[in-house]
């Protein structure tokens, strides 16, 4: 479920979002862009020239909507921006929606690739990779119950940040991206890494040469797919399984499966769950 262009229509977020819940879905994901050049060229399928993100809902409030409509399936963002955010606000954000859904948020994190949405909105793209980690630092010391933090960009001392839940220390901060630093990025200061559209064996090559990094350690891998209406879903999920990649972020919004058909796609993916 995406929260962009023809997707975005009130009745058709809560109809996707109960269907999903009911058919067993693990949980259900948005995209994040704030403000993009009206630019075109980026299509969600062949007969249209809109521009994908060009109407996009906020990603935070859409869940926030959505959780309010739903029990128990959780929600998440591949990929939250971090850098053009303040971490701050994101980790106070990010711990009240686990509080009031009592732990029903999951969130990969990334560098973001956009430079003028960068610049619109006030941030330096150049330092996108050094305030992303910081910004997990900040996330991770706050939802872990830490008071101070002295940083490049933010520094506090002595603060109050509840309500916390325990168990939201326990949630992976994982990190979208395949470049060494990215990578990287995962291993030093997150829990996990998000590619997109890399096959299982794809992944555990890219991890491969890190491997001794990663012993003894719970590190989860997981990925965002495109889906079109051809796709293998038995082999590619067997695929993913036999590499122990953990979750599966299914997109229909980018291949050739419009919204009009999308519902009932979604349904028939209740088979493989």
């Amino acid at each position: 479920m995406e929260n962009f262009d023809s997707n975005l229509k009130r009745d058709f977020l809560i109809k996707t979002a109960r269907i999903a819940e009911q058919a067993g879905f693990e949980s259900l994901w948005t995209v994040d862009h704030i403000m993009q050049a009206n630019e075109k060229g980026l299509t969600i399928y062949g007969d249209t020239t809109t521009a994908i993100y060009n109407n996009i809902a906020e990603p935070l409030s859409t869940i926030a909507f959505l959780a309010g409509h739903t029990k128990k399936i959780n929600f998440g963002v591949s990929t939250l921006v971090l850098p053009i955010r303040n971490p701050i606000i994101v980790a106070k954000q990010l711990a009240t929606l686990d509080y009031l859904t009592n732990g029903r948020i999951v969130m990969t994190f990334g560098a973001g690739w956009n430079e003028k949405e960068f610049d619109f909105l006030g941030e330096n793209y150049k330092k996108r990779g050094s305030k992303l980690r910081e910004g997990l630092q900040i996330i991770k010391t706050l939802w872990n119950g830490g008071t101070s933090f002295e940083g490049k960009y933010y520094q506090f001392h002595d603060v109050s940040f509840r309500p916390l839940r325990p168990e939201l220390s326990k949630i992976p901060l994982i990190v979208a991206g395949t470049s060494d630093y990215m990578i990287e990025t995962a291993i030093i200061y997150g829990d996990g890494l998000h590619p997109a559209g890399a096959t299982g064996k794809e992944i555990q090559e890219i991890i491969s040469p890190y491997k001794n990094q990663l012993e003894n350690r719970k590190f989860f891998l997981s990925v965002h797919l495109d889906v079109y209406k051809d796709t293998d879903l038995e082999s590619l999920f067997n695929e993913y399984e036999e590499n122990e990649i953990y979750r599966v972020v299914l997109d229909l919004s980018r291949g050739d499966i419009k919204p009009e058909g999308r519902i009932e796609f979604l349904e028939q993916l209740t088979d493989y769950i």
